[in-house]
């Protein structure tokens, strides 16, 4: 039953089961008074990362790297940093940072270890052209339930072209960071029209992202809809 979910489907029920397992133990744990704790533990974090703004911006250069969920830090940098425009810059330079240096990695020593534990299979994929890279580039950028750091560090593996894959995967991305940031914001701040505003580029940057992908795949040739390597 689980196979025949979707790969977002599959994450969903992850992130339902891991969170349900954390409330168990917590309840276990700390007893009756484990929502209040947490409630707390939130005003805690929050006024940590108010008093300072480096260490939530440090956070999302640096966890969603390593599978750490970049929507929580976004809705946390909305909360944190308000719900306006300076916020939403500086979490898109950080998603930026992040983007780089998980590519960067991904180009250089880890594709070196990949390539000697692959082989001559690895090779397959080394030899994808140019223009079959960029199209892999925009159907992961643009395909739901594939995780940010899944994306990021498959495409340094890949080669794709450093200004290309920021080219491509900033504007894509940057929406849904804008969005999510004045959402998150506005919600803590209790800003209705902000809230309003920040759904809005969601929904917007959801349609568009659909809207690019169908006429993104109707203009694959048919010559060009080859399986991927094995």
């Amino acid at each position: 039953m689980f196979k025949a979910l979707s790969l977002k489907a599959r994450w969903a029920v992850a992130l339902i089961l891991a969170g349900a397992l954390m409330a168990c133990v917590g309840w276990l744990i700390l007893g009756p008074d484990a929502v209040g704790m947490l409630w707390r533990a939130k005003d805690h974090i929050l006024d940590v990362c108010r008093t300072h703004p480096a260490v939530l911006f440090a956070a999302l250069v640096i966890l969603p790297g390593f599978g750490f969920p970049a929507s929580a830090l976004l809705v946390l940098a909305g909360a944190a940093w308000g719900s306006d425009w300076r916020s939403c810059a500086l979490a898109l330079v950080a998603m930026f940072l992040n983007m780089s240096w998980t590519y960067l990695l991904a180009a250089g020593p880890a594709r070196s270890l990949i390539a000697r534990v692959l082989g001559t299979r690895w090779d397959r994929w080394r030899t994808m052209g140019h223009g079959d890279r960029l199209r892999l580039a925009v159907l992961l950028r643009v395909t739901p339930g594939v995780p940010l750091f899944v994306q990021n560090y498959l495409l340094g593996l890949l080669a794709v072209p450093f200004l290309p894959y920021l080219l491509i995967s900033v504007p894509i991305n940057g929406i849904f960071v804008v969005g999510i940031v004045l959402t998150g914001g506005a919600i803590f701040e209790g800003r209705v029209g902000v809230a309003i505003t920040g759904i809005a580029i969601l929904v917007a940057a959801v349609l568009g992202v659909r809207l690019l992908r169908a006429r993104f795949k109707s203009r694959i040739a048919p010559d060009d809809r080859r399986p991927a390597p094995q």
